[in-house]
């Protein structure tokens, strides 16, 4: 089954992995919304995480990143509070985890996996990766944001699976 005609969504690809491109600064979640949305109008079963929104909690200060599982619509906070100061990364990496395993649980019964970004984590081998494998074997198509700064690490993991978009030239066709 391609999930991706059915939505309207045209990759032009054929290829069960498709990454979607984007710049440092650009909304990607608009984008996998809009694809949620169609295919979920489509009914397609979806599986996967996005990025919920969430306002910030005081002025200066980055909001928390919380993902929202697509099968469930449980909510998993994946960043760490370390304080005002903190630099560097704030992944928590139980709570990323925790959502592999919620994906993982409902990956059989999905025809569109979504996943909100491939990240550093990804780019050194751990995190979402355990899904777009087991996404792979079951021939589920995988649609995947993708940080230009990460794609050397994509096109190494992905090889011949993978197809690559421009997310700023993306758009979604209006499901009949």
């Amino acid at each position: 089954m391609n999930a991706m005609i059915k939505i309207g969504v045209d990759f032009a690809t054929g290829l069960p992995l498709t990454a979607l491109v984007y710049d440092e600064g650009f909304n990607i979640g608009e984008i996998f919304q809009a694809i949620a949305k169609s295919a979920k109008k489509a009914g397609l079963r979806l599986g996967g995480v996005i990025e919920k929104p969430v306002a910030p909690v005081a002025p200066g200060r980055r909001c928390d990143m919380v993902l929202q599982d697509l099968a469930s619509g449980e909510t998993v906070k994946i960043s760490e509070d370390r304080g005002a100061l903190a630099r560097g990364c704030r992944l928590d990496l139980d709570g990323l985890a925790r959502t592999c395993a919620l994906v993982l649980s409902s990956l059989p019964h999905c025809d569109l996996v979504l996943l909100n970004k491939f990240g550093k984590t990804e780019a050194e081998g751990g995190g979402f990766r355990c899904i777009i494998s087991d996404a792979i074997g079951l021939e589920t198509p995988v649609v995947i944001g993708m940080p230009r700064r990460n794609l050397e690490a994509w096109r190494a993991f992905a090889g011949e699976f993978g197809a690559e978009v421009e997310a700023s030239a993306f758009t979604v066709l209006q499901a009949a």
